[in-house]
């Protein structure tokens, strides 16, 4: 197996991706670093630099290496697909290296059909608007998937913490997930669209507009925020009409090209 990799300036990046893809049929990484963009290719056999290079012009940095054929070990040494959230949290897999030194290290598998390993943007907009609060007493992470956001409020400072998803695979994943990362998080099967809304000073709901609807409807004094996603640009306003309606004022809010929107709210 080889790894081939160079860089490009951050602007040139779609028109070389253009370029170099239909010759690199694995597909390519990207990082990028201030004002450039590393790209990055595993294979067999790779093209060589001058057929790239006639196709994309002049490429920077250019470097070829052997590396292991198992994926497990170029994970360990490269990476592929941690997120890192406004430089303070990073989320990746077993696999991937670990967080530097000042990074809180959130670490999830995902398996079966269990949703929120990290690579979602809602996910990780949820855990960005997080980053801006004060931890204060407990969270709870409603509709949990592997159990991310639960992870990540525990080693941010919330306590207790608890986590609720409908899906019984998703739970044991999250109970993995809990104990690789050594937090203390309760998590438990409940389908919130019919069961009782778990309650906390935080609450995560990274869900359809049918569950915000039940959680708005249950909020008490108990509840102070609130950081909501799993809704696009199109369904905002009803969600959104709901919670004010229980005393619920909107705070900042994020948003993707694609629509995805996490918005935080107070009580």
């Amino acid at each position: 197996m080889r790894r081939l990799a160079f860089r490009v300036p951050a602007a040139d990046k779609e028109s070389v991706l253009d370029a170099v893809l239909p010759l690199l049929p694995a597909g390519v990484r990207e990082r990028e670093g201030d004002g450039w963009v590393e790209l990055s290719s595993f294979a067999g056999v790779l093209p060589a630099r001058e057929a790239l290079e006639a196709a994309a012009g002049p490429l920077g940095a250019w470097s070829e290496e052997d590396v292991p054929a198992d994926w497990r070990a170029r994970r360990a040494r490269f990476g592929d697909g941690g997120a890192l959230v406004r430089d303070r949290v990073l989320i990746r897999s077993p696999w991937d290296p670990p967080a530097g030194e000042g990074v809180v290290d959130v670490v999830v598998e995902r398996r079966g059909s269990a949703f929120g390993s990290g690579s979602h943007p809602t996910t990780q907009m949820c855990v960005a608007l997080m980053l801006d609060l004060e931890p204060a007493g407990g969270a709870a992470d409603l509709g949990c998937g592997v159990g991310t956001l639960a992870i990540a409020a525990a080693k941010l400072g919330w306590a207790p913490v608890v986590a609720v998803d409908r899906v019984p695979v998703a739970v044991e994943v999250a109970r993995e997930n809990v104990e690789r990362n050594g937090v203390a998080v309760e998590c438990a099967v409940a389908d919130l669209a019919v069961d009782d809304i778990p309650l906390a000073a935080l609450l995560l709901v990274n869900a359809p507009p049918p569950v915000h609807e039940r959680v708005a409807a249950a909020l008490t004094a108990e509840v102070r925020h609130i950081v909501i996603s799993g809704i696009v640009a199109g369904e905002a306003e009803v969600v959104l009409a709901a919670y004010r309606a229980a005393g619920c004022e909107v705070g900042e809010a994020l948003g993707t090209e694609d629509e995805w929107i996490a918005v935080h709210l107070t009580r």
